[in-house]
């Protein structure tokens, strides 16, 4: 007895080789769009389904999926390939899951006496009017609230 591939098992039924082929043909989709649109639009739209010569395609946002209604008939063109002809797409925006919120910045820790001691002596050694002497005081005045 031989191990089958999965590619063999999905080809083996009669629906499933339907179902297969229907993911290859979208995935060449995939690939074809992302060949035909901007590099900044790339990553917000992603071929949805296909029936009829027809494509869905589905943006993050209204902005991009404005952009891709611009850019229809050329998208239409490119994505037709020499086994079936794309002869309308429809854009829907479908926000994807918001990322994970990112880790707070932690503060940093605050200086310790002999820094404050330490910038308190530079101060007064810097000369009056001097930019650096004036921060270091609103550091030193901030750091001692």
């Amino acid at each position: 007895m031989t191990a089958r591939s999965l590619q063999e098992h999905l080809a083996s039924g009669d629906s499933m080789a339907r179902l297969a082929a229907h993911a290859q043909r979208l995935l060449l989709f995939q690939r074809l769009l992302e060949a035909a649109l901007p590099e900044s639009l790339r990553p917000h739209a992603r071929v949805a389904n296909f029936r009829l010569g027809k494509i869905f395609i589905h943006t993050a946002n209204g902005a991009v999926a404005a952009k891709i209604r611009q850019l229809g008939p050329r998208l239409a063109n490119e994505l037709s390939n020499k086994d079936v002809k794309v002869t309308q797409i429809e854009v829907r925006v479908q926000a994807r899951n918001p990322p994970p919120p990112s880790v707070p910045h932690e503060r940093p820790a605050l200086p310790g006496d002999n820094q404050k001691q330490g910038l308190t002596t530079l101060t007064q050694k810097l000369p009056d009017g001097s930019p650096l002497k004036q921060a270091l005081e609103r550091l030193l005045h901030s750091v001692k609230e």
